[in-house]
Formats: C-alpha cells, sequence, structure tokens
C-alpha cells in the first residue's frame, strides 16, 4: 500500500511566521497514520522517524496564488509560455517580470488554466520546503482541492473561505467578508453555489448561512464534511477531482527531476519479479539437465553391466546399441527387424498380467522367439498363448513345471508364415 505525505504551508495571521499542516495518508484504504500542525522546526523533529512509500503533496495557501483562465489558441508550448505573460498582466499588481506562470490544461471552452505567483514568494516557499529535508513531487495550491459540488463551491477553512469555480479557478477571502463576494459573484455562479462545512463549524456557519440569504442568495446548498478541512482537501487531491485538475507549480525555473519510488504494481516491480521468475526458471532447467545427465551415465553404465554380463568374452564395447544388434541380428538388419518386431508383439501382452518372463531366445535360423514364463496358474500361460495365436502368431507351449507354488513354462512364438 502507498503512503502519501500531505503538507500546506501557510504564515499565521498576525505574524510572519510559518505554520505547516500534515498528514500521512494510505492511498489504498484511506487510513491516516500520521497528521497534526505545528512550526517547521517541530515537524522536521517528527519527520526523522517518519518513513512513506508515496509521494509528497505540497499545498500552498489561496491567498499566495492567483487562478485564472486565459485564452490562447495556439498549441506549440513555446508560444503559450511566452503569450501567457501577456494574456495575464492587466490581471497583475506586480511585474510580469517578477512572477512565475505554471500552466495547467484546458477547460470545456478550450481556455488554458494558469497560475500565477510572485517569484519571490515562489523561492520564499521552496526554501522553507528545503529546510524540512523534503523534496516534493507536486507543488499546487489548496483552492484546486476544494470538492466541486456545484459550478461554485465555497468551503469553510476556520477564518477562510475557499472558493472554487469552474473547477479550475478560484480564490480564498476571509469568512467574514464571504456573503458580500459571493454577491459579486457572476449570476450562473450565484444560481449554483454549494457551501461545506464542517461538524464543529455548524453553529458558527448558521449566522453566515444567514447573511448569504440577506444577499438575495437563497437557494444555496449546504454540505456537511466527513472530515476536516485539510483532510478533505488531501483526499481531495489523492481521488477527487484536485487529481486531474491541479496545477503543479513545479514548472519551468522550479522543474525537478522526480526520482521514482517503489511502489505496488510499478513496472520495477513487474521487473524485478520478472528477472526473479526467469532466473528461477534457467535455474530449474539447469538442474534438470544436470539430473538427466547423471541418470544417463547410470543407464549407460547399467547397459554395460548387462552386456558383459551376457557376453563376458566380447571386449568390443565402444558402441553398445551397435554390439546389441550385431548380436541380435549377427549384422543383419532384416534378421534384426524380425526379432524386435516379434518380440514387440509379444510382450506387449505381459505386463497386467501375472505373467513373469524370465528369459528371452531367439532363433535366427529357424525365425522362432523362445519365452521363459513364470505364474501361478498354468492356465495363464494358455491364455496367453491364445491371445497370440488370435493375433496371427504361431505360438506353442513346450514343457510346463510345477515349481515352489509356481508354473514354468516356455512359448515358442513365430510368425503363422513361418509355421
Amino acid at each position: 500500500m502507498a503512503e502519501h505525505l500531505f503538507l500546506r504551508l501557510s504564515e499565521k495571521p498576525d505574524c510572519a511566521e510559518q505554520l505547516i499542516e500534515w498528514m500521512l495518508l494510505d492511498e489504498t484504504s484511506g487510513i491516516v497514520r500520521f497528521r497534526g500542525s505545528s512550526e517547521p522546526s517541530e515537524f522536521t523533529t517528527l519527520l526523522v522517524d517518519l518513513d512513506w512509500n508515496g509521494r509528497t503533496y505540497v499545498m500552498l495557501a489561496g491567498e499566495e496564488v492567483l487562478l485564472t483562465l486565459v485564452d490562447i489558441p495556439s498549441k506549440q508550448q513555446r508560444q503559450i509560455q511566452r503569450a501567457v505573460p501577456f494574456m495575464v498582466e492587466e490581471n497583475l499588481a506586480t511585474d510580469v517580470d517578477h512572477c512565475h506562470f505554471a500552466m495547467g490544461g484546458r477547460d470545456d471552452a478550450g481556455l488554458l488554466n494558469v497560475a500565477v505567483i510572485a517569484s519571490e514568494r515562489m523561492q520564499y516557499w521552496l526554501e522553507a520546503i528545503k529546510n524540512l529535508g523534503i523534496k516534493p513531487d507536486f507543488v499546487t495550491v489548496d483552492t484546486q482541492s476544494v470538492p466541486c459540488e456545484t459550478d461554485c463551491s465555497i468551503m469553510l477553512d476556520s477564518e477562510r473561505a475557499l472558493i472554487r469555480q469552474c473547477t479550475s479557478t478560484g480564490l480564498v477571502v476571509p469568512t467574514d467578508l464571504l456573503a458580500t463576494t459571493i454577491n459579486l459573484l457572476p449570476d450562473a455562479d450565484k444560481e449554483n453555489l454549494s457551501l461545506a462545512v464542517c461538524a464543529a463549524e455548524q453553529e458558527a456557519s448558521a449566522l453566515l448561512i444567514a447573511q448569504i440569504n440577506a444577499e438575495q442568495v437563497d437557494d444555496i446548498k449546504i454540505v456537511q464534511l466527513d472530515y476536516s478541512p485539510f483532510e478533505v482537501l488531501c483526499r481531495e487531491m489523492l481521488v477527487g477531482s484536485g487529481a486531474s485538475t491541479a496545477i503543479n507549480l513545479l514548472q519551468g525555473d522550479y522543474k525537478v527531476e522526480q526520482v521514482k519510488r517503489n511502489r505496488p504494481g510499478s513496472w520495477r516491480s513487474v521487473m524485478i519479479l520478472a528477472a526473479s521468475v526467469f532466473a528461477l526458471h534457467i535455474a530449474l532447467l539447469l538442474g534438470q539437465g544436470i539430473f538427466l545427465d547423471i541418470r544417463a551415465l547410470e543407464y549407460e553404465a547399467s547397459s554395460r553391466q548387462i552386456y558383459q554380463d551376457i557376453f563376458p568374452n566380447d571386449r568390443r564395447v565402444h558402441d553398445i546399441l551397435r554390439r546389441w544388434r550385431a548380436h541380435l541380428g549377427k549384422g543383419s538388419e532384416v534378421t534384426g527387424g524380425q526379432f524386435l518386431s516379434l518380440f514387440a508383439s509379444t510382450a506387449g501382452h505381459i505386463p497386467g498380467s501375472s505373467l513373469q518372463l524370465n528369459n528371452v531366445n531367439f532363433n535366427e535360423s529357424r525365425g522362432d522367439l523362445v519365452l521363459q514364463l513364470e505364474t501361478p496358474r498354468s492356465d495363464e500361460l494358455i491364455r496367453f498363448s491364445e491371445t497370440l495365436v488370435k493375433m496371427g502368431l504361431s505360438a506353442e507351449i513346450g514343457t510346463i513345471n510345477q515349481v515352489e507354488g509356481a508354473v514354468r513354462g516356455s512359448i515358442k512364438i513365430k510368425t503363422a508364415e513361418g509355421s
């Protein structure tokens, strides 16, 4: 399971002291293992013992960033980057040369989402992040993670009201100015408006809702949050609309090379698994080859021993198979083939019966095969003989002897033509 670290950086209203909110959120289960808010020094101390295997998201307060839409028909990235500053220049209180511009996707009307922050403030927050000892994968603005309930969605966050318009643009105003701000919104936004409030702020929001209604906005949709405002922003960034529409401020001069971490289901894990399986397969094949080679040597030694037991005076055993064939057919392929054919047709009926083969003798001049058999009952020999006759062979039972509860006998077999 991948756990992601979320941070929101801001400054206390009455001073320039930094404040950090943090949360470690599991992507699959949604479980929060670590959360809190403090000054940077306290968080740095806690970070020493903290470990996570996912991404690091950093949110800046919406007051720091201007979110807007611009109409740039061009699809060329270089041309867009050159045109954006001039398209938003009239909305800025700072010279465009002192601003950092980050671009997102386009909305349904083809307008380009743009985020603007003063270069000095961007550098200030990046330095603050560096001092924490972390490397962010994504730096964005918190207003882009407000849940989209309607065309214009508002979420109360203590003394701040985060307003998200058109799923991508937005702004932040003090809560006590929210009613007035709503009255200044376009009519289309006021007609489809929602206000998200956590349980802890229900009582305080009642007066605010009354003020909004006094501004002739009486059809506002009230949404109760299941989590704290910061946790809602984190979850929306991970699995909600913020995951697809939020703009990453790490662009241009601030773009960094991201270090990919091992995550469940990543290609690196798949490649490691595939390499391990391949190595195991090769090892098994190698082991099987060694085993079969050893068995082949054992069978060869056994074959040589059997041959020497039968032909003790024969020293020419360089090619066992060739010597066997030479002895069986005296060098005649026809005679050897006759023996093998006759023996194969006969011996195939022995397995599964009570017959035990003790000896085999082939007379090449007469072309007959003599089998020495042993069985508990003599009728088994008779049935075996009858079976061979039905196959078109000539089968003649020889002498039968009763020995220690068993019957030993011989059967002389030849082809019907040779009988």
